[in-house]
Formats: structure tokens, sequence, C-alpha cells
């Protein structure tokens, strides 16, 4: 239902008071730029959508999660990417984590407060539903910041909990050293 052009849908969340309220966490193109990439909404169950948090034409949001007291209350994280037939570009200054208080009407890019700094891959997150103000992103950054990160008040800090380093075909396999 919409956003054909966006090839690569990594996550859908469903507003649990309004099932009409969809985020999708869209990729975009493997082999080039642009398409529908980043994070769109819909407030008519999916027949029409609307750019809620887009980068730029080579990076699109690979996870959101939702605040599960708060529907307004959304995380999203945008991946830079983009594959050439000589290389994989996987991560940039683009990466990031964003933090919307507005159901996605606006978007704080997260930074600093004990995330790594410089260019960041994939970025994968989870808000634990026992206690939403603890957030896990795992987190691919340059050297040696890779890792498990953990917020206590709802993204605001973080601290880094391990080294978690990933196999890129085997996602089920997690190293910590």
């Amino acid at each position: 239902m919409g956003l054909k052009k966006s090839e690569h849908i990594s996550k859908i969340v469903i507003d649990p008071k309004d099932s009409n309220t969809v985020y999708v966490a869209a990729q975009g193109p493997l082999w080039g730029p642009g398409g529908d990439r980043g994070l769109y909404k819909s407030t008519d169950g999916g027949k029409t959508w609307k750019a809620s948090l887009a980068i730029s034409e080579n990076t699109g949001v690979t996870d959101v999660v939702m605040d599960p007291r708060n529907s307004n209350v959304l995380f999203a994280a945008a991946w830079q990417r983009r594959r050439h037939f000589y290389t994989l570009i996987n991560g940039g200054p683009e990466s990031a984590i964003y933090k919307s208080v507005d159901a996605g009407a606006t978007w704080r890019k997260l930074s600093g407060n004990g995330l790594p700094a410089g260019e960041l891959g994939r970025i994968g997150m989870a808000i634990a539903p026992s206690e939403p103000d603890i957030m896990y992103a795992t987190i691919e950054a340059s050297a040696r910041l890779s890792g498990l990160y953990r917020s206590e008040d709802a993204g605001a800090n973080w601290q880094k909990v391990n080294d978690v380093l990933a196999q890129p075909m085997y996602y089920a396999k997690v190293y910590v050293d």
C-alpha cells in the first residue's frame, strides 16, 4: 500500500491507541539514491503516506520504536548506506538516533551524552516494555566504540554496557569480548 519506491521496509509500528496511525521505517533503494527513504507516517491506515523524517537521498530509517506509555514519543534510527558495484558505504555522519515527542511532527538528533561520536553504521533499538525509560541500542561505530548502549532516562543519557560485534550475515550470533 503505497511507498512503491521504498524497496526495503525494515520496520512497521502501529499506534496501539489508533490503528489508523502507522509508521514505516524505509531504507530506500540499495543500488541508488532517492526513492521512498526515511520514516513515513499514515493516519488513514496506509492509504496515504507523509514523510515524517527525511535525512538525505542516501540515508533511510532502519528502526523505529514507540514509548508504550505515550504513542507521541518515538525514536528512529537513521542509517546512511549505499551500495555500488565496487563497494558498500555502510555508515556515515548521517547515521544517528532521532527522538520525537509530537508523534513525528518534529525530530531531534540525539548526540553526545554517552553515545559514540563520529561516523556510525547501523543502529537497532528496543524499549523495555516493563520500564519504558530504559532503552537499548546496538550501534556500529569506529574505534572500538561499537557495542550495546543503555539509557535509563528515555534516551537523554547513554552508557556503553558491552562490546557487541555481529557477523554481517549471521545476526543470530552476537559476540562479546
